[in-house]
């Protein structure tokens, strides 16, 4: 958050797998200038949180919408865990777990680069969650990518939902459109968010000190916890 408070300063933001939206209106509260859009495909998670998004007071520069990101335009099948009572907070996707219960429902879907066709000059930053559906948003998203120049993004090593792409995929993806990745987080084992960088824009000073600075945080705090210090 704070390399694209600080550093990226996007025209655009764009949230896909946004859930409550959180990260999208933080960034369209903070930079006025940044057009933030945020999309969710659950139907159920989009109605609550529209309906809580309606009581604040709205933001010009934010959109929250029930749309499905993918590599085709049309509808999509979206599947809903029968495992799971909290459906807020269930793992429900375009995709299935192997061994996983679920009920089908249609949803509209589109691709990025559908969507972001008028603001295809904008300096974009891209966040995305999307439940092992990840390769198939950037596929969609090749005209995007040309002008984003940061994307924060869930990875898994392994399948974890039949058929998707692993992270060694995804890696050579982003690569070819000229991304680096500059550091991760951890989840659980074999899933974790990593922030990729264009290749050019991660050796400048202004992202080497933000990033040096990420870890020297990062490594006091560990200390910190490592002295049962209160954090």
């Amino acid at each position: 958050m704070d390399l694209i408070l600080r550093v990226a300063r996007p025209e655009l933001f764009i949230e896909v797998g946004a859930h409550e939206a959180g990260t999208s209106l933080k960034i369209a509260q903070r930079l006025e200038h940044c057009h933030t859009v945020a999309f969710e495909a659950d139907p159920n998670v989009f109605e609550h949180f529209r309906a809580e998004l309606e009581k604040a007071e709205p933001l010009n520069n934010f959109q929250y919408l029930h749309t499905a990101i993918s590599n085709r335009s049309g509808s999509v099948s979206f599947f809903k865990q029968l495992s799971n009572e909290d459906e807020l907070f269930a793992n429900n996707s375009l995709m299935q777990k192997p061994g996983e219960n679920y009920s089908e429902v249609k949803v509209s879907c589109t691709t990025l680069d559908a969507h972001t066709q008028p603001d295809l000059k904008r300096s974009t930053v891209l966040r995305v969650d999307a439940e092992g559906h990840l390769f198939e948003v950037l596929e969609g998203a090749q005209e995007t990518l040309k002008n984003t120049i940061a994307i924060y993004a869930e990875l898994e090593d392994y399948e974890i939902w039949s058929g998707q792409k692993t992270a060694f995929e995804i890696y050579d993806l982003l690569e070819a459109c000229g991304f680096i990745p500059v550091t991760r987080d951890v989840e659980t084992p074999g899933q974790y968010n990593v922030f990729f960088l264009r290749r050019e824009l991660a050796f400048t000073r202004a992202y080497r000190g933000r990033i040096a600075l990420y870890f020297k945080e990062l490594s006091l705090l560990n200390e910190l916890a490592g002295r049962n210090v209160n954090i």
